[in-house]
């Protein structure tokens, strides 16, 4: 899904543009629900509480690096580091 901006490429002191294409392939991260591009994000992994099933997800790199992903929905998830 594509996004207009990245909130990290704005928060950055040099304000650095990676240019459309990261952009195109950029995703509203689902933990801070800011959107983010494909530069900055990072996979975190899970196991599914009720089945065990493996999954993923893109998350922004803020989030990835303070442990917030952990706390998003964390009853149903077991998360894999």
């Amino acid at each position: 899904m594509a996004v207009k901006q990245c909130y990290l490429c704005n928060k950055e002191a040099a304000n650095r543009q990676y240019g459309p294409d990261a952009l195109a392939a950029g995703e509203v991260c689902p933990v801070c629900y800011q959107p983010t591009c494909r530069n900055h994000l990072g996979t975190v992994r899970w196991r599914w509480r009720n089945n065990g099933a493996l999954d993923s997800a893109q998350v922004c790199k803020e989030c990835l690096r303070t442990y917030r992903h952990r706390d998003w929905d964390k009853y149903h998830r077991d998360w894999i580091t």
